[in-house]
């Protein structure tokens, strides 16, 4: 007999004798089984027979020919288990010629009287939690690993009811996913493919809104449902993907502590299966569980070891970053990403898929399913093809196009106004409500004032800055309708969530015809409106917008806006460099000390950007205007002519309201360039004008004719240049320009030698050198020297330093001694003790002369915000190894409490003394090679001069470089207060 007939003719009559009624007895089309915490699907287990309204046992028949199995048993036993309501305490196993009864908690083999050995009837069906759990799960395990057909029927089932609204057809307010209109994206697909085929585990999905992230990990999910164990979970309305996982899979679950556990059980029912598990957990970046980012860093090292299980996950772009870094420093979510994915530089530099908007070919494949669906007529051009990339846009056409004619070209104003016409009248808040609402949003947004990291992510706001502003109650928030319908969406954050507009244009539509009505306003009020859509890249982004909706004479008060502001901004520029720059105001873009002009794009409406220009003598007009998209020749030459250096991409930052912000912004941040690149030079120091021509006559005195023959070993012997007889130093400077000048001239040796000696002996106008790069720093030499004449010095008797006193031949065999360890003390070792604490004393002493001239002439007007500078002179304190000044050690300075130049060596013992009794504010490290040579790759040395390479005059010219790295410190805060990173 076959089952069919052993139900029919052996066990419903044998079980109605047994005196159940024919309502106990439910046939496997009519009783349901639980799968996991809210999953109910249909049981195919034969019979299942209740008394008093309680399951008692499950019957699952074979037919008479089959030997009963203990897959058979199992089978039973997980049906019996996993009953909706109360576990069966029995399960009967029958072939109609053989019966077996067995406890369903237990699973032994029951004889005699039954009902006497099941404890979890005689306890009134009762469990513990946790042996409930337990036994449901064990269940649910051997449910799915039976046949593929009950593993799809649980992941289906988990899937689709976990998927929940985001799925449905194109009439479901609320969907997002309709599997009808879903075109496969082929770089995904591969790229996903691959992932499968993978050792990996983690997979990142990321793009913008609206590129069609949950359509793509929603299709899948579906498409692997057929071959594999898949579970899908919505971010956006749990507060846990791993809580999630163990009600789905009857798994006991208290927190954090015991995320290890769900996912080992998940991995184990795939193993049991033979499956590959995958977890797709959608739109990370609307959770609003704060804890978001470490629960998914805990599940990436956990399933970094499992064997079975990948997990997928999707989020937005300007979410992703802070979600893949706690505290700025990455997790394992991104650690394990990083195996699979390449970095992606949209992405922050993050690992993940960047998914983008549709491309031709798939555009191509999905506008005949959206026609056929929504039912919009006509042919769609070229132009609009472009709008419709991204798939929210696609989405808001076809609803408004739905049954129509499409136009040539879209209204994006018209367009949105008809969307959130059809959106908000389908809402419980209406449409007149939700839209004072987003206006209250639109209003709040565009003057919020975000920090330049907030403007570039554009993660919104807050949600309780929302609340605040909008005056709501304590109990009221923000319609849930506008979320549902995607005009606002939710980004995870910290301890709360951020609020946003879904799609940019709706929120600039909604700025400018609602928040603002622009196209209400007077063009004398849309003028001094204009100011609030230039503070923030949103009303940018919104002015943007209007642009393409303005009548004619708004565009002429836009055009009128940008060229008055444009012109204060350069007079303003202009006026700050005479006032606190004048020194060096060449060094500032456009290179002039005279007066500046600016340059603007022809088409002030469709074109940005900006130039700054030298202004010719006598001119008058401050502006000019030019195309700067297409460059002609005479284009070049007139941007040459003016010397333009710098085109800037926007002229966006000089229309905000607080104008002098932006000048010193921008001024300052060209300063910190030119102190990168040591380009201020104070030529009324005497000492740092001994310095340089010390350092370059001595590097360079073989090219100027001198005879010396110099011995030295890793350290300049300036004894050998002095005396300096500065008239005969700038004499054969004049001579080598002659020569340089002349040695292309085809003269022969004899008669260019004698047109130099007379060229020298007449005094007639000598060209100077010329070029970057490797010549000979002559001309900087021949300056310095001039100056000092002028200053009154024919000759430099000694050097401005102390020298070595040991000899070369002493410092050689100190070397050869341990050439290794020896190295770094090879120039230490050419100074006496005392003759280095000399060194240090008055290298120091002159260093502090030096600073105060160098800023007194580069910045007369911001000398006294300078600390080193305002608080000389000052007492040094040097603690050293041993007490030995040619060991290493840390120094610190105080300002003199004598008012006298001071200077005092201490054994390193006694550094605790520098904070607490001293008042010393810092200690840096010290050794005498510190101020022997500069040699720090990082950032020192500083250039000696601009666009000449001179690596070893730059490493020696210690008493510059050392000023630079005081003005540093000093300029900091400066900078900071400017708005201009250090």
């Amino acid at each position: 007999m076959n089952e069919e007939d052993i139900r029919g003719k052996i066990l419903l009559p044998y079980l109605q004798d047994l005196g159940f009624d024919i309502s106990e007895i439910f046939l496997e089309y009519t009783f349901s089984i639980r799968l996991g915490k809210r999953k109910h699907v249909t049981g195919r287990s034969d019979i299942l027979c209740k008394k008093n309204g309680k399951n008692l046992f499950v019957i699952e028949l074979k037919n008479d020919s089959i030997k009963i199995t203990q897959s058979d048993i199992d089978q039973g036993i997980s049906y019996a288990r996993l009953l909706l309501d109360d576990i069966a305490p029995f399960t009967i196993v029958s072939n109609g010629k053989q019966t077996r009864i067995f406890d369903s908690i237990t699973r032994k083999e029951l004889k005699g009287n039954i009902s006497d050995q099941s404890v979890f009837l005689t306890n009134g069906y009762s469990l513990s939690t946790e042996e409930d759990l337990r036994i449901r799960y064990e269940a649910l395990k051997n449910f799915i690993s039976l046949s593929t057909e009950n593993l799809k029927v649980f992941c289906e089932s988990q899937v689709y009811d976990r998927m929940g609204s985001i799925i449905g057809g194109i009439n479901s307010p609320y969907s997002k996913f309709v599997k009808e209109l879903y075109v496969q994206r082929d770089e995904l697909q591969t790229t996903f493919e691959n992932f499968l085929n993978s050792p990996e585990s983690i997979f990142g999905l990321v793009g913008n809104a609206g590129v069609g992230k949950t359509n793509t990990i929603c299709s899948l999910a579906l498409r692997n449902l057929e071959d594999k164990f898949v579970l899908f979970y919505n971010a956006a309305i749990i507060n846990s993907p791993l809580e999630c996982i163990s009600q789905d899979l009857n798994i006991a679950f208290s927190g954090r502590s015991e995320s290890d556990v769900v996912l080992k059980k998940l991995d184990e029912i795939g193993r049991f299966a033979n499956k590959n598990v995958l977890v797709f957990i959608d739109a990370i970046d609307e959770s609003i569980n704060p804890n978001i980012a470490v629960e998914l860093s805990e599940i990436a090292l956990i399933a970094k070891n499992l064997d079975k299980t990948k997990i997928i996950i999707s989020c937005k772009s300007n979410i992703w970053n802070a979600i893949l870094k706690i505290k700025n420093k990455p997790t394992y979510l991104h650690q394990e990403l990083n195996k699979y994915h390449d970095i992606i530089s949209d992405l922050d530099n993050s690992p993940g898929f960047l998914l983008n908007d549709f491309s031709d070919k798939e555009l191509e494949e999905i506008i005949p399913l959206y026609q056929k669906a929504f039912g919009f007529k006509g042919v769609i051009s070229n132009s609009l093809l472009k709008e419709l990339k991204n798939g929210f846009f696609l989405k808001i056409f076809s609803e408004v196009y739905s049954n129509k004619n499409v136009p040539d070209k879209i209204s994006d104003k018209d367009l949105i106004n008809k969307y959130l016409q059809q959106a908000l009248k389908e809402t419980n808040i209406g449409y007149f409500s939700g839209l004072r609402i987003l206006s209250a949003i639109g209003n709040i947004i565009i003057n919020y004032e975000y920090d330049s990291w907030a403007a570039y992510k554009d993660e919104g706001l807050d949600v309780n800055h929302l609340l605040e502003k909008l005056d709501f109650s304590l109990d009221n928030n923000i319609p849930e309708d506008l979320f549902t319908k995607n005009i606002l969406i939710k980004s995870n954050k910290d301890d709360s969530y951020n609020v946003s507009f879904y799609y940019s244009k709706i929120r600039d539509y909604i700025i400018c015809f609602h928040s603002y009505k622009l196209d209400k306003l007077s063009d004398d009020e849309f003028y001094n409106v204009l100011f609030d859509f230039y503070q923030n890249h949103i009303g940018k982004s919104a002015l943007d917008f209007y642009i393409e909706n303005a009548s004619t004479s708004h565009l002429r008060t836009l055009v009128k806006f940008k060229q008055d502001k444009s012109l204060e901004y350069v007079i303003s520029h202009n006026s700050y460099l005479d006032e606190n720059f004048r020194k060096f105001k060449h060094k500032f873009d456009p290179n002039t000390d005279c007066e500046i002009g600016i340059m603007l794009p022809n088409d002030l409406i469709k074109n940005d950007g900006y130039a700054l220009f030298r202004m010719a003598p006598n001119s008058t007009q401050k502006i000019s205007y030019s195309n700067f998209k297409d460059f002609s020749n005479s284009g070049y030459d007139l941007w040459w002519e003016k010397g333009i250096k710098t085109l800037h991409g926007s002229n966006t930052s000089l229309l905000v309201k607080d104008q002098d912000r932006i000048v010193k912004k921008n001024i300052f941040e060209e300063l910190k360039k030119i102190l990168k690149k040591g380009g201020f030079t104070a030529y009324n120091s005497d000492v740092l004008l001994m310095e340089e021509v010390a350092v370059i006559l001595y590097h360079y005195y073989k090219r100027l004719y001198f005879d010396n023959k110099i011995e030295e070993f890793y350290m300049p012997r300036y004894k050998e240049i002095y005396p300096i007889d500065l008239r005969d130093l700038q004499h054969r400077i004049n001579r080598f320009r002659l020569t340089e000048f002349y040695r292309y001239k085809n003269l022969g040796h004899a008669v260019m030698e004698e047109t130099i000696e007379k060229a020298l002996q007449e005094n007639i106008n000598i060209p100077k050198i010329k070029g970057m790069g490797d010549v000979a720093p002559f001309e900087e030499l021949f300056k310095a020297t001039q100056i000092l004449l002028e200053k009154g010095y024919d000759q430099i008797v000694e050097h401005y330093l102390p020298l070595p006193d040991v000899s070369i031949n002493q410092a050689k065999e100190f070397y050869e001694q341990n050439r290794k360890d020896n190295w770094n003390y090879v120039r230490i070792a050419q100074f006496s003790e005392i003759q280095a604490k000399h060194y240090v004393s008055e290298f120091f002493r002159h260093l502090e002369l030096a600073y105060k001239e160098f800023v007194d002439y580069c910045f007369p007007t911001y000398k006294d915000e300078f600390d080193f500078y305002a608080t000389i002179p000052h007492e040094y304190f040097f603690y050293l190894k041993d007490s030995d000044i040619l060991k290493w050690g840390t120094f610190g300075y105080r300002p003199s409490q004598t008012g006298e130049y001071e200077i005092h060596f201490k054994d390193s013992s006694e550094s605790d003394e520098a904070f607490k009794s001293i008042g010393l504010k810092s200690l840096r490290s010290f050794s005498l090679d510190l101020i022997l040579r500069i040699r720090d790759d990082h950032r020192y040395p500083v250039k000696t001069v601009y666009r000449i390479n001179t690596e070893k005059v730059d490493q020696y010219c210690v008493i510059r470089n050392w000023v630079y790295k005081f003005l540093e410190s000093d300029m900091r805060e400066l900078f900071e207060e400017n708005e201009v990173r250090v």
